[in-house]
């Protein structure tokens, strides 16, 4: 079942927004201030790195996330042991601030400086968004807490999107993640940086710290269960893009630690979703409903809506491919049009299906609907496909056979049959289970083609083969 909706607080969205903004301008200006709005577990973690830059082995410095990295880099280039060891959670933070390494970047007329879109709340954690969703994805941001009646930033939040933004502009360098880390350095000091091997030493050898550093090792992978917390709630407040993201997880258990799997309440947000009007929603929603149901009457009839908003909206080729087969097969109580089933397929085609060529000529040429077949229009559409003779698998030379048989011209179709045949037999993608049915079928299609006969589709073959599968 899913949940009921969540109301969002205005008043609270506005605290976070505005805390936020301060934070950003005053750490973009290097201000030390800033340190008083980042949440205690921040300061936890800027003495992590503090003891990182100490106490870590060369392993455990690269096993940092590429934006802790830099920092801890950053305080062993310019910390003398003794010095870095006095200073307290607090003071590390307010030294990574002013000195320009760890605040937001300043502003400027072509960048402005990072604000929030949009804020999901729940209770005393709220997730910011940096823009509106793209097609395919949310574009989280920071993450605030409440603490002691204000929302403060969780600067720890951000590493990952950080580390992955650095990574990327390391590869696309194409100096080597070493080389590339130096100049970032060289950068942040404005002076040449020491070189990789003298920061990777070990200032203060001491493995009873190693152990507690190994021991204490923050969690990387917290900002993507608050995030995913976020879209929970999005989901529940109405959101349909959120409803799409929370329940493909959910139904495919692609994040099972994360969002365990669960097909029933997953299909219940895809539904949704796909109610709200999300087209790729609409798509796997009919996907899963045809599957779960295995493929019965009752749940094509479900899954129709879904396809028809899915097909209606182009979301994918093959969603315009499938609503043509229910239309040319009459599936989901629908009446078999044969018209219909190829206007469905042609849109596929503009789409980039690639066998929809192969469903319109085969449509066309061999429709049983009195008053729909057009025999000429196949042979028309088929030219392109006999023009390429030899790059056509079995599926198509056989549609072409039907084609030409429909316009009388046998000679060629048992060519073209007789190939189809003999490709069919030597795939190895057909089992051995389908192969003798196949070739049946395709043999009695050529029998009728020798004698001079053309082949229409009989709808009791199709509801025999539709009966078994269930």
């Amino acid at each position: 079942m899913v949940p009921a909706v969540a109301a969002q607080d205005p008043a609270a969205l506005n605290q976070v927004s505005r805390a936020w903004d301060r934070y950003a301008e005053l750490s973009s200006q290097n201000k030390a201030e800033s340190v008083d709005l980042l949440a205690a577990s921040s300061l936890i973690h800027f003495g992590f790195l503090r003891d990182m830059a100490l106490y870590a082995s060369p392993e455990q410095v690269r096993r940092l996330p590429s934006g802790d990295r830099i920092t801890v880099y950053l305080l062993r280039a310019t910390q003398q042991p003794d010095a870095l060891k006095a200073m307290d959670n607090r003071a590390v933070a307010r030294l990574c601030m002013t000195e320009g390494w760890s605040g937001v970047e300043e502003g400027n007329e072509d960048r402005p400086i990072l604000s929030l879109s949009n804020v999901t709340v729940i209770e005393d954690l709220a997730v910011g968004e940096v823009a509106p969703p793209t097609e395919s994805q949310f574009q989280f941001g920071p993450i605030l807490v409440r603490e002691d009646g204000q929302w403060r930033y969780r600067y720890e939040s951000l590493i990952p999107d950080v580390s992955a933004y650095m990574d990327q502009t390391f590869k696309q360098a194409g100096l080597g993640e070493v080389r590339s880390m130096e100049l970032a350095l060289a950068g942040l000091l404005e002076d040449e940086a020491p070189s990789m091997a003298l920061l990777d030493r070990t200032p203060l050898d001491d493995a009873a710290m190693r152990t507690r550093l190994s021991e204490s090792w923050p969690d990387y992978a917290a900002p993507f269960r608050w995030r995913l917390r976020a879209v929970r709630s999005k989901a529940e407040a109405g959101d349909a893009f959120a409803q799409f993201a929370y329940g493909a997880l959910q139904y495919s258990g692609g994040l099972p630690q994360m969002v365990p799997k669960n097909t029933t309440e997953g299909l219940a947000w895809l539904e949704k979703a796909s109610e709200g009007g999300q087209a790729k929603a609409a798509w796997l929603a009919s996907i899963a409903i045809t599957e779960e149901g295995k493929y019965s009457d009752d749940a094509m009839q479900r899954a129709l809506p879904h396809l028809k908003r899915a097909a209606a909206q182009g979301v994918d080729p093959q969603a315009l491919l499938t609503l043509s087969q229910y239309h040319h097969d009459g599936l989901a109580g629908m009446a078999r049009d044969c018209h219909q089933a190829e206007e469905w397929a042609a849109r596929a085609e503009e789409a980039g299906a690639e066998q929809a060529r192969n469903e319109r000529v085969w449509i066309l040429a061999t429709c049983p609907v009195p008053g729909q077949r057009e025999a000429a229009r196949a042979l028309e559409l088929a030219q392109f496909m006999i023009q390429r003779k030899d790059e056509l698998g079995w599926h198509e030379l056989d549609t072409v056979a039907s084609a030409l048989a429909a316009n009388g011209d046998f000679t060629r179709a048992v060519q073209f049959q007789t190939l189809a045949i003999e490709k069919m037999t030597a795939d190895a993608d057909v089992s051995k289970e389908r192969r003798g049915p196949i070739q049946k079928r395709m043999k009695a299609r050529l029998g009728k083609y020798r004698s001079g006969r053309d082949y229409v589709l009989d709808y009791r073959a199709i509801d025999e083969m539709r009966a078994s599968r269930l």
